[in-house]
Formats: structure tokens, sequence, C-alpha cells
């Protein structure tokens, strides 16, 4: 059996998932296949690592979105699937260019589809005729990958059964990042923050916010790993704010970010929306309480509030300033307990969690018959080609 993964571009957090994957699957006798369309202009363009394996290509290396068309990477991705011809096709969203023409490739040739996706749709804003396209084409692939159950209730008001959702889409190398921590709980007085410097992130509100902490708790420091265009920008609000105990790291390996992390007392992220945010996942790896914007959705589902963090509206600077100074103000006791309740809560979440629920997938949906497309589904399917862009996912 072969198994192919299709997406716009797999870089950083996929790349971890994809060999532990590969290993997973060849010793269940199931060879995978990697396709990434694009090698330019990604939402993690600070990536600039290359494959070389054999068993993972990418179809469009340098080339810029503006010189390609739809019928060019269209016919390239069919082409490319039907040289590979494999029995399953695991492929991004259907909003993506990965979904669109992945799902019409798999109908044309009978093949089975799994789409994976992070995003909550009702959290964006679109026109009755574009969600009901996206509807009905996610509803034809045989499976969904999503990151827990938590989505469960997300994809019972689009009319999609639960059968047809697994779980595990977003994990790490857990062990990686616990490596790196010697004890449950360092009293290093940092809150360390990783993210890049883009609008979405609500870090201007957070430097703001930290004015307060500084002027009660001087002894605390705010940690700042990543780069952007708001680069200089914020640099200008921690100079004009006087925070003499804010620091900007810039973009860091991971070996450096897992070290930051394993340094510190709590993680943030204020931002004004995320899909998910890997990141926590690898605070939590790393033992650290999560103090999150509840727009987060990896919040949702790692996050216990009071427990093992706290959450907040990134639109209000008072609940901000409350939920850092609520950890803050913990006993040393307490807060090495909500360090082992991070760690308790996200131990499940792991590569080999992932590799298995693809695997029933796969079982459950090998010998399942596909029902005909309705004529709508047929144009549909025909009609859609998906995006080409992943790195909107900055804007607000």
């Amino acid at each position: 059996m072969t198994l192919v993964f299709l997406h716009n571009d797999f870089k950083v957090y996929w790349r971890g998932r994809l060999y532990f994957l590969r290993k997973f699957f060849k010793e269940r006798n199931i060879n995978i296949h990697v396709i990434e369309i694009f090698g330019n202009e990604s939402a993690y363009s600070f990536d600039e690592s290359r494959n070389q394996e054999e068993w993972w290509d990418c179809l469009f290396e340098t080339q810029k979105f503006s010189e390609l068309s739809t019928k060019e990477v269209s016919c390239k991705i069919m082409s490319r699937l039907d040289s590979l011809n494999p029995d399953f096709l695991v492929c991004g969203p259907i909003a993506f260019t990965s979904g669109a023409i992945g799902m019409r490739w798999a109908y044309k040739r009978k093949k089975k589809v799994i789409l994976f996706d992070d995003s909550k749709h009702s959290h964006y804003k679109r026109s009755f005729l574009v969600n009901y396209i996206k509807l009905n084409l996610t509803n034809l692939a045989e499976g969904i990958l999503v990151p827990s159950t938590e989505y469960d209730e997300e994809y019972s008001k689009w009319k999609i059964k639960k059968e047809k959702l697994y779980y595990g889409l977003n994990c790490i190398d857990n062990k990686y990042f616990s490596s790196f921590r010697s004890k449950n709980f360092i009293d290093s007085k940092k809150i360390i923050c990783v993210a890049r410097l883009v609008p979405i992130k609500n870090l201007e509100t957070l430097l703001n916010c930290w004015k307060t902490i500084e002027n009660s708790n001087p002894e605390y420091r705010l940690i700042i790993i990543g780069d952007g265009p708001e680069q200089e920008k914020l640099s200008k609000v921690k100079n004009d704010l006087q925070l003499k105990n804010v620091q900007f790291l810039g973009n860091q390996t991971r070996q450096t970010i897992a070290k930051k992390l394993s340094e510190s007392e709590a993680f943030i992220l204020p931002s004004y929306l995320e899909g998910w945010a890997m990141v926590v996942n690898e605070a939590m790896a790393a033992g650290l309480p999560v103090i999150l914007s509840e727009k987060i959705n990896a919040g949702h589902t790692l996050l216990k509030n009071s427990i093992n963090g706290y959450s907040f509206d990134p639109y209000n600077p008072e609940e901000i300033t409350a939920a850092i100074l609520k950890f803050i103000n913990l006993t040393i006791e307490e807060k090495v307990i909500m360090s082992q309740k991070a760690i308790s809560e996200i131990t499940k979440y792991d590569y080999k969690f992932l590799g298995n629920q693809l695997l029933l997938g796969i079982k459950n949906i090998e010998s399942k018959k596909r029902k005909p497309l309705s004529l709508i589904n047929f144009i549909l399917i025909n009609l859609w080609s998906g995006k080409f862009k992943t790195s909107n996912w900055d804007k607000l």
C-alpha cells in the first residue's frame, strides 16, 4: 500500500511528523511519499531547509505564485499523483490547492482521501456560497484528521459525522523538549513568548501590559523569540515605555528555543487568532504552564484554566495583565504543580498517537464503498481549485 501526503508546503512542524510517519508506516508495510507543491512564499519562509530524500518531492521549488497559473499547478499535481498512483491520499484543507486538486484527483482515479485541517471554520467570515462549496467538498473526504475531540462540535455544525474524524494532527516530539529541563520547575523569574512579530500575535498589547508587570514585579523578565515585519515597531514601543526587562532574541534554532523554554517559568501567547499554535505544545512539553489568549485553538484542547495555566481575552489588556499576575503570585509549590499538570496534559499528543489514529482511519476507510458524486458536487470538484497562498495566516 502507498500513502501520499500532499500540501502547499510541509515546513517546520510538519517535517518531524512526516519523518516519524514514514518510519511508523514502513514498519507496517505501507510506503509514504510526500509531495510539497511550493518551495517559496510559505507561511514559514524562514525555514530554508530543503529535503533531498527520494520519497519527498517539491513540484515548484523556486517559482513565485505570480509566475504560476492554476492550470499549470493543477496539471503538475495530477501528473505526479498519476505516476505515484497511491492507494490513499492525505492532503490539506479544501480551501487550499492541495485539498482541492487532491480531492479532484482522488475522485477521478477512484482513490480514498483523508483531509487534514486544524482551523475552525466558524472563526472565519465567509459568504454563504464559499461556505457551501467548502462544506460540500470537505464532506466528500472519507476521513478528516483534526487535532482533538474538541473539534467534534465544530464539525457537527457542518453536518459532518463524527465517524469521519480522526485525531492527533498537531503533535510534536514531546521527549525532545522535555529533555532540556533538569527539574519540574525553575524559579527563573522569566516568562517567554515565541511568536512571529506580526500584528495578529498582539505583541504590542503584551508590551503595554508588561509595563504594569515591570512596575509591580521588577524581578520578572519577558523573553520574546521570533522576528517579522513588526520588529522595528515593537522595539520602539519597548523604548517608549522604558521597559528594562523585555528582551527580543530574534529567530532561534529549535535547540535554542527548547533551551530557552526550559529556563523559563511560564509561556505566554496573546494572539488575536490562531489555527492551533504548535509552540503551545512545545512549551507544555518543556514543563511550562501556559498563559493563552482564548482565541488560540490549542488552548481549547490543552489549557485547563487555573490548573495548567490561565486564559484571557486578547482584546482586554486588563485581563492579560491579570492572568500574568495570577501566575506570578502563585507560591513555588503551586507553580510546581501547575508545571506537572502541563506535562501530564501534553503527554497524549505525540507522534505515536497521530500514527495510530491515521492507521485506524486507513483501516476503517479501506473497504468502504464511495457514493457516486451528485451533479452539483461533480461541478464543484472540477471547478474549485483552492488557493496557492498559505502565508496570509498573519493577517487580521
